[in-house]
Order: C-alpha cells, then structure tokens, then sequence
C-alpha cells in the first residue's frame, strides 16, 4: 500500500495536525470532503493524505472564503481534470502510434511501388491517338 495513503492518525492527530477541531473533520466527512478509513473499532484513521486534503480545505475556506458546499464543486472538478488530462494523454500516445503505423504502412507502400515501377527514357514514350 502507498504510505500517502496508509491511515495512521486518529481523529485528534489528524485535527491537531490540519490546525481544526476534530468536530470540523467530522463535518468534512458528512459533506463528503474527506473520508478517513475506519477500524475494526470504528475508529477514524487518517492518512498524510487526508491530511493534506484536510490543509487543502482549510486553505480553501480560510483564505479564500469559500463554502463547504464550493470546496466540493472545487475537488470534484480537479478529480474530473485529473481524468480529463489522464483521459487526453492515453489518446495522444494512440495518435502517435497510429501516426506512427500510418507512416510506416505508407512507407511500405512506397517501396513497394518502387520495385514495380520502370522508368523509360522520354523518347520512348509511345502515345496513342484515340
């Protein structure tokens, strides 16, 4: 598993760390901004992750202003231009190898032709009158 992502503080760590009450990560995860992993005791355990996404927020609503209900637009539309640009670079990479297939097959093409084609000298050139 990745460290970013294994859950090792509870609540109170996690809170302290942020620099929020444990109350404010409580409603993080009603509002669906963060969701810690839970114990077999059903103890929140969060990762440096979550803590990050928990700074993230706290700098989202303190130094900009911004609503809990703004926050969740905010990282819903960064995850969706993570996909997006995940999304445009998978389909740039098949460009280029279909670009490259493209050229390849002409390239074959060409000199395939090549052998089947003879050159004449220009007085050779016999034409027909219809």
């Amino acid at each position: 598993m990745d460290l970013r992502k294994r859950p090792v503080y509870m609540i109170g760590i996690a809170a302290e760390l942020i620099g929020v009450h444990p109350q404010t990560l409580r409603m993080y995860e009603q509002k669906g901004l963060l969701n810690p992993r839970k114990s077999i005791k059903n103890t929140r355990l969060y990762s440096p992750e979550d803590v990050e996404l928990g700074r993230y927020i706290q700098t989202l609503t303190q130094e900009t202003g911004m609503n809990l209900a703004g926050v969740k637009k905010v990282l819903d539309l960064e995850k969706h231009i993570a996909k997006l640009q995940a999304e445009n670079q998978s389909l740039r990479r098949e460009l280029e190898r279909t670009k490259l297939q493209h050229l390849q097959t002409v390239e074959e093409i060409h000199r395939s032709y090549r052998r089947e084609i003879v050159l004449m000298p220009r007085g050779e050139i016999i034409r027909r009158e219809s």
